[in-house]
């Protein structure tokens, strides 16, 4: 069944916070730009508390690497496990598609790339670590850069290797010590 049939189905079905989108008029916004682009949607998975979170959504908006990632994806933001202080910013039916793509227990941020003609996962931030699942969040380990470059490749046909290299490169390079 495809992703964004069930998270729209699950959203009727649940309460609409005032003023927040839901999870569903998100994906069908990004995925009706992405269509029209010719591009695939990366949804991210986030909270106002997660620093990690914060420093990705930096890279993707000040670096000319992270511009080349919003050039190949449709970025879309889904606000989930939020403090009682900024529960309302929650997107309704947020959690229940980030355990649909695996990350129930993944923490933040827990990235997944969508087809924006079929709402089907094509490839999510976790990686095989040893016998585990781990997510990748914001990539700056080593295994963490190679996982996402991964990702880059399988979910944006439009960024070429060299992009990817780019990416790779500076995430790399500028990881936290």
């Amino acid at each position: 069944m495809r992703i964004l049939a069930s998270v729209i189905a699950l959203v009727a079905a649940s309460s609409v916070f005032a003023g927040t989108p839901t999870t569903a008029d998100l994906l069908k916004k990004a995925s009706t730009t992405a269509k029209k682009d010719g591009k695939n949607v990366l949804v991210i998975f986030h909270a106002s508390w997660c620093g990690w979170c914060h420093r990705f959504d930096k890279f993707l908006d000040t670096t000319d690497e992270g511009k080349l990632v919003k050039g190949a994806l449709e970025v879309v933001h889904i606000t989930v496990q939020e403090d009682p202080k900024h529960k309302a910013d929650e997107n309704a039916g947020g959690i229940e598609l980030m355990e649909k793509l695996g990350g129930k227990m993944a923490g933040l941020p827990f990235m997944a790339i969508l087809d924006a003609k079929t709402g089907k996962m094509i490839v999510n931030s976790l990686r095989t670590s040893g016998d585990a699942r781990t997510n990748t969040g914001y990539p700056a380990a080593p295994e963490e850069v190679s996982h996402f470059a991964k990702m880059l490749k399988l979910g944006a046909p439009k960024m070429g290797d060299g992009s990817v290299s780019k990416v790779s490169g500076w995430l790399t390079a500028n990881a936290p010590k």
